[in-house]
């Protein structure tokens, strides 16, 4: 698989995410980079590891400005990721940004030469009746149990654990 053509699948699964699902887009070895997105109900968060998690991975100025001239926020504060929203729904184009950003993240700045050596994490967490709200008994029922792993066969990669 091809950087281009990872970049396609990987913007085809982030439209499959849903509210409540987790998906973790993994470098081969630890401290050497990743990517994760949080589906919501009403946006799509993604997060590329900041400098405390790449420890394998030299942090120079450089890579900040690549990170920054792809789109991605710096980490501050209490966040130690780089990060970028999508507000849902979204527009093809957008999800195709989101994984473009992804693909400099993995390829240009944790250094990856070959999309295939990514490995994933994903599930959906279960639905919760929400807090102060009464359900019937029978609602309960109806809930989503979640799942966990779940299973993106449209990004082409293995998943783990």
């Amino acid at each position: 698989m091809t950087w281009s053509e990872f970049r396609d699948h990987l913007q085809a699964t982030l439209r499959e995410l849903t509210d409540r699902t987790f998906l973790i887009v993994s470098t081969p070895s630890a401290g050497g980079g990743y990517v994760q997105f949080a589906g919501g109900a009403d946006d799509l968060s993604a997060e590329a590891s900041g400098p405390e998690f790449t420890e394998g991975v030299a942090t120079h100025a450089a890579d900040d400005t690549t990170m920054l001239a792809a789109g991605w926020r710096a980490p501050r504060g209490p966040q130690p990721n780089w990060s970028c929203e999508l507000a849902l729904p979204a527009l093809t184009g957008e999800y195709t940004g989101v994984a473009e950003r992804c693909v400099i993240a993995l390829r240009d700045v944790f250094h990856l030469p070959d999309p295939q050596l990514l490995t994933y994490r994903a599930w959906r967490e279960p639905e919760r009746q929400p807090p102060g709200v009464t359900w019937q008994p029978e609602r309960f029922d109806d809930l989503d149990p979640g799942a966990d792993p779940l299973a993106l066969p449209s990004l082409g990669l293995q998943a783990t654990g």
